[in-house]
């Protein structure tokens, strides 16, 4: 089998010993999109971590945070033109409180309004509770591609997400949990990323180790009933098509 090796969604700065994971991914040669949760923070990295192979960092403005740093929109807006990955970005509706919301939504439609004017951006988006908040804001032509990340919505939602061309990254406890093998199960095989989420899945919060890949090419290849050696190559292709502008 072939041990084409990536993870669509992590977060490398929550490591304190971050320098080590980096050696690891690049010694490793593991194609990596290192999410961040602030624009100030993806400036910091870019500017520290120059030249790495593997790993791509990825202009951020983590939904959660969007309230309390709503004063750094101008700086994610600033990145947008030059940032070919974003995330992580979204809405997420956990908390009750109608304000944070509504900067949420803001913030997030002026970042798929300024990615639409470029064109050509990778998102891995956000949208725990929010997923039809999500997909309006991004609508049914985005001018370029989506991950929707632990994708957590029901079915009807799943499907509108397909119908409008995005991707999904799972992750292993998406794979290990009752919910995420039925919203797998009606993935299409075509659309399936993997992602560690590192550190916040069960297997990654101590340590970032690429096993998690083959667990969850193990977990797919038993819910889409096909043969284990096909599955890395069906993900190796389904990578390369999110790359390809």
């Amino acid at each position: 089998m072939n041990n084409f090796k990536f993870d669509t969604h992590m977060h490398l700065d929550l490591y304190k010993n971050i320098n080590e994971v980096i050696d690891y991914i690049e010694l490793n040669k593991s194609y990596t999109i290192a999410v961040t949760n602030l624009p100030s923070l993806y400036e910091k990295y870019c500017r520290e971590y120059l030249n790495l192979k593997y790993i791509r960092f990825a202009l951020g403005l983590h939904p959660q945070l969007a309230f309390q740093y709503k004063n750094q929109l101008p700086l994610l807006i600033k990145n947008i033109k030059n940032s070919k990955y974003i995330g992580e970005v979204g809405l997420d509706y956990v908390k009750e409180d109608l304000n944070n919301r509504e900067v949420q939504r803001n913030a997030f439609a002026e970042l798929i309004a300024q990615c639409n004017k470029y064109g050509e951006k990778i998102l891995t988006v956000h949208s725990r509770k929010a997923v039809n908040d999500v997909l309006s804001i991004i609508g049914d032509s985005f001018n370029g591609k989506v991950i929707m990340h632990w994708f957590s919505g029901n079915i009807t939602e799943l499907k509108l997400a397909i119908n409008n061309g995005h991707y999904f990254s799972v992750n292993l406890d998406m794979v290990n949990s009752k919910k995420g093998m039925e919203l797998i199960k009606n993935m299409p095989l075509d659309r399936i990323l993997i992602e560690s989420d590192a550190p916040f899945t069960k297997a990654t919060k101590k340590l970032y180790n690429l096993d998690f890949i083959i667990r969850i090419e193990e977990g797919l290849s038993k819910i889409k009933g096909i043969e284990l050696d096909s599955v890395n190559d069906i993900l190796k292709n389904n990578f390369k098509q999110l790359l390809d502008a």
